[in-house]
């Protein structure tokens, strides 16, 4: 479908998506109240920011700060495909613990796996599917795109300094990890931001609390697959929202589909 649609996440309120296809955005200089992660799917245009002038081709992402005026014009608006997040500003200290003053115009290009990793994510949070997964992946694509300019923020936020409220989310992610878990759940338990949780979190013990509820859930399931159930039980008993997302992440974690771990 071509032109520009907008999406309304149900997640808070917070987030807001639009799609644009095949379609002139706006040719007047604006800016957004919220802050913009931009991911280009198709195309390449130039993008005037109060900083300057900057060439912006197909798979690439970026983030504009909140209130900054800019101009994107593609050069072929018959080869022109994006998608963009706009993140209202209560959301973003509620994740970092601070003000999103210091974010700077930054834009990254991707590589092939990358770029269809953040194109999922995109269409996953369009079609309202913001779960612990995905909002790992957003904390993470935005520290990621800031890092360079902030990078004595980032080294200070995942220096391991909570290590007894580490073993309390680690101890109730254990006992609760078939439950619909959330970033803020663990946060607030914790009393640290959503990105010192994720960070600090995998500096301490290697893997990320989305892949550590992910491994356990695996587990589980391999526990009832051995007891002969069939692999639908086994997906929404084991937390799994539907089986295909099942069986890509059995495999991801084991290396062999159900059917060829019952075999």
């Amino acid at each position: 479908m071509q032109g520009i649609r907008y999406y309304f996440s149900d997640y808070n309120g917070n987030v807001e998506i639009k799609k644009c296809e095949n379609s002139i955005h706006s040719c007047k200089e604006h800016f957004h109240n919220e802050i913009s992660i931009g991911l280009v799917e198709k195309g390449s245009c130039s993008t005037k920011m109060q900083s300057g002038k900057y060439e912006i081709s197909e798979n690439t992402i970026l983030i504009i700060p909140q209130n900054t005026v800019h101009k994107c014009t593609p050069y072929s608006y018959k080869n022109w495909n994006f998608r963009m997040i706009y993140i209202n500003e209560d959301w973003f200290k509620t994740v970092f613990n601070r003000d999103n003053l210091g974010i700077k115009f930054s834009y990254i290009k991707l590589n092939k796996i990358a770029f269809k990793n953040a194109y999922k994510l995109f269409a996953d949070i369009e079609n309202n599917i913001m779960n612990i997964e995905n909002e790992t992946k957003l904390i993470n694509y935005i520290s990621f795109l800031e890092y360079d300019r902030d990078k004595n923020w980032n080294e200070q936020a995942v220096k391991v300094s909570n290590l007894a409220e580490l073993e309390k989310i680690k101890k109730y992610i254990d006992k609760n990890y078939l439950n619909n878990l959330t970033l803020k759940d663990l946060a607030e338990m914790s009393h640290m931001s959503k990105y010192c949780v994720v960070r600090q979190f995998e500096n301490c013990y290697g893997i990320s609390p989305h892949k550590y509820i992910t491994n356990l859930r695996i587990n589980y399931a391999k526990r009832l697959i051995r007891k002969n159930r069939s692999f639908t039980d086994a997906a929404l008993e084991s937390g799994f929202y539907d089986q295909s997302h099942f069986i890509k992440y059995f495999k991801d974690y084991t290396g062999v589909t159900p059917g060829m771990y019952k075999q």
